[in-house]
């Protein structure tokens, strides 16, 4: 091999690696960017997230010094406090959807087999309106999940719609969003799409998570101080078999934190 060509391949593995890195670089800022995004649009609140880290060898996504801010007027600056996160992708990480969707698209699943919480804190504590914060975020996240994806959530729409329409009871607003029943298998055929269409949406990428574990869970309540604490929680995974809008998984893991923390409040 002559010295251009020895040149020339050292150029070509030069650049090749560079790339290798910026790709890297960009797929962890992206991580980071959607935890934070996610975060702060169902909460309402300020998130901060130190780092995010995703390994190709064993495929795992790592996030470290996740925090969210609590409810203005609360004694604790925070609601939660993550120290690590980690994704790891399920052997069969890849799959790709036969969506109803009139749009050519493909629809790729991500699926990750288990989410785990190293040590999560929470600050717990009664406001003004004689409800705790816990329960102000959860309401406030789960309305927003039922704005964007009503018909994964129709008991919450259906009472948000009679709020808005209160000349319509919450059971008629309810009945929207179920399927009537017919006679001609075509048209159940033609009306089961339309509703799966409904429910997917057009998200080209979506994602499963088959469980969460949280390692330890430490709960303050700031009105007296008390603490409590479990161990080696593992709540329901969610996305079933055809995976949640990649937009929605940040929504949907608050709803889930919350629930437990409020049950554990309780």
């Amino acid at each position: 091999m002559n010295k251009l060509a020895v040149l020339a391949f050292a150029l070509l593995m030069f650049f090749s690696t560079m790339l290798w890195y910026l790709a890297n670089g960009s797929l962890n800022d992206y991580l980071k960017s959607q935890v934070l995004l996610q975060a702060n649009y169902y909460s309402g609140q300020t998130a901060q997230l130190a780092k995010a880290e995703f390994s190709s060898d064993s495929g795992v996504s790592q996030f470290d010094g996740f925090s969210l801010a609590n409810i203005e007027g609360s004694k604790q600056p925070h609601v939660l406090l993550v120290d690590k996160m980690t994704a790891q992708l399920a052997p069969v990480a890849i799959s790709q959807l036969n969506s109803p969707s009139v749009s050519k698209k493909t629809t790729t699943i991500v699926h990750i087999e288990n989410l785990t919480l190293s040590h999560l804190q929470a600050w717990t504590e009664t406001a003004p309106n004689e409800n705790s914060n816990l329960t102000i975020l959860l309401n406030k996240i789960s309305l927003k999940l039922a704005e964007d994806y009503p018909a994964l959530y129709p008991e919450i729409s259906a009472k948000q719609y009679a709020k808005v329409h209160p000349e319509k009871n919450e059971q008629l607003a309810l009945d929207n969003h179920v399927q009537t029943t017919e006679t001609n298998q075509a048209v159940i055929e033609s009306k089961a799409a339309k509703k799966k269409q409904r429910l997917l949406g057009k998200a080209q990428i979506r994602v499963i998570i088959s469980a969460i574990t949280i390692e330890k869970l430490t709960l303050t309540n700031s009105d007296n101080n008390s603490k409590k604490e479990l161990e080696q929680i593992v709540l329901d995974g969610f996305g079933g078999e055809e995976g949640l809008d990649s937009n929605q998984v940040g929504g949907e893991l608050l709803r889930a934190l919350l629930e437990q923390l409020k049950r554990m409040a309780e």
